[in-house]
């Protein structure tokens, strides 16, 4: 099977199967794009990002993660204090919830600008690097460790400093300690498809982000998926990880091994399916019938 770079190479060249007219184009070279990239484009783009990444240094990718275990662990803050300010609990669909969720997305902001990374946003770029031939299994495989262990291990840092006395009021503490209790009982079913929601969320923030133009258009992305993640109460492997860290040092009935079984388990494995297969996989599939 021929990566969608090879095509768009054949065709450049002339190498146009027979039968397949040129595409309809503007006076300068490209057809009108109100909506941004097109798909091919998108996963074109995207693998020249990922291919970029594999060759990255493990000690690079480690940084890189440490920072964004860090960064987006603001968001988890920013959430408690806001839910924490008009009453009432993050766990059930009460204004407290929606404050929290439009307030979350600062963290995705300060990652997201800061060029850090988390786990999940390494589905997208680097799969469809592997995909089109630009980097290796092995190459994806350290990047997943690398990341995630040094995500939870830059969450960890946060939530041990956060959580000493003095630094967070009470109201927000509780609003931290309730949901983290709250994740660590979901049912494995439950736990497991809503890990599968928030790792198609996002990968696909990935994929728009590629598609869209100017700032923007990218921040108001980025607020709506990270809204749309707290809203729904979706399972992310490594931000209910941080949740869950600081609840534990803030003094919550929760032990690791709560954590590790409960959540982190069926988070891990429901993120990639819902960002590996669901987005990733079904995006390439779509991109390779659209330039053949």
């Amino acid at each position: 099977m021929r990566t969608i770079r090879e095509q768009r190479v054949e065709r450049e060249r002339g190498g146009r199967p027979p039968g397949v007219p040129a595409p309809v184009v503007d006076g300068r070279g490209e057809g009108p794009k109100p909506l941004g990239q097109e798909a091919p484009e998108v996963v074109e783009t995207g693998a020249a990002i990922g291919a970029k990444r594999l060759a990255r240094s493990p000690m690079s990718h480690a940084i890189t993660a440490f920072i964004g275990g860090m960064s987006v662990s603001f968001g988890a803050v920013a959430m408690a204090w806001a839910a924490a300010s008009v009453g009432g609990e993050l766990a059930g669909p009460t204004p407290a919830h929606l404050v929290g969720a439009l307030a979350f997305p600062v963290g995705f902001v300060i990652l997201l600008i800061g060029k850090s990374e988390l786990f999940t946003e390494n589905f997208f770029l680097p799969v469809s690097a592997v995909l089109e031939r630009r980097g290796t299994l092995r190459q994806l495989g350290t990047l997943w460790a690398v990341s995630l262990v040094c995500n939870l291990l830059g969450g960890l840092v946060f939530a041990l400093l956060i959580s000493r006395p003095g630094l967070l009021d009470h109201e927000p503490a509780q609003e931290l300690m309730l949901l983290a209790e709250h994740k660590v009982h979901y049912p494995p079913l439950t736990a497991f498809v809503k890990a599968i929601f928030a790792g198609w969320l996002m990968t696909l923030l990935t994929w728009l982000l590629l598609a869209a133009t100017g700032l923007g258009p990218r921040l108001a992305i980025i607020w709506a998926i990270g809204a749309l993640i707290v809203l729904g109460g979706f399972n992310h492997v490594v931000i209910s990880a941080n949740e869950i860290f600081m609840a534990i040092f803030l003094g919550a009935p929760i032990t690791v091994g709560d954590w590790f079984l409960h959540n982190f388990l069926p988070a891990l494995t429901g993120n990639v399916v819902g960002g590996v297969i669901f987005v990733t996989l079904l995006s390439y599939i779509q991109a390779q019938s659209q330039e053949q």
